[in-house]
């Protein structure tokens, strides 16, 4: 192969990551609150999509997004203790006759429509008192880490466009991880 057509599709590669980087979601602000017996999550999140994705989902490809919660205790001479890892799932899906999309939480609640793909991520963005399941696990007075990330679920695709968004860049759509301290 030659070198510099080989140096070439590096580079384009490359760009392609870099671009499809731009397109995915950010975590800009996230807390644990104690509510009695219970913690909340509270997060902003702006979700971006590559065109790809968009595209699919406005010709009724159901995304499947991945809300991820850690929340781990340091320890002095072992490794962290991860005290909860938990993920909340819910899918995007676009109607064209009736020209809505709808969010479908898989709590089982009826699914909320919106006219806007735009009305729709920015009220998703907006994470409010989320109840995080930590079976009294977390110890009051104490330092913990947490760190939450959000991410398409490439395996909720449709099986014939599984392959295509393993190979391309543009549908890894993930957060880096949003990382916090806080005493319980």
């Amino acid at each position: 192969m030659n070198p510099a057509r080989a140096g070439f599709g590096a580079m384009l590669l490359l760009a392609g990551a870099a671009c499809a980087a731009t397109d995915a979601p950010r975590i800009v602000r996230a807390e644990l609150v104690r509510d009695g017996d219970r913690h909340l999550l509270s997060a902003e999140v702006e979700y971006r999509f590559s065109e790809a994705a968009t595209e699919a989902l406005q010709n009724g490809v159901p995304l499947t997004l991945q809300l991820n919660l850690q929340i781990s205790r340091e320890r002095r001479y072992w490794w962290d203790e991860t005290m909860v890892d938990t993920r909340w799932s819910f899918r995007l899906r676009y109607h064209s006759l009736a020209k809505l999309y709808q969010w479908v939480e898989d709590d089982g609640r009826a699914p909320r429509g919106f006219a806007s793909l735009a009305a729709l991520l920015e009220e998703m963005g907006a994470v409010r008192r989320l109840e995080v399941p930590t079976a009294a696990v977390l110890i009051p007075g104490q330092t913990y880490q947490a760190r939450l990330a959000v991410s398409l679920d490439i395996e909720s695709l449709p099986l014939p466009l599984r392959p295509v968004a393993y190979l391309s860049p543009a549908w890894y759509l993930g957060s880096p991880w949003f990382q916090w301290s806080f005493v319980d």
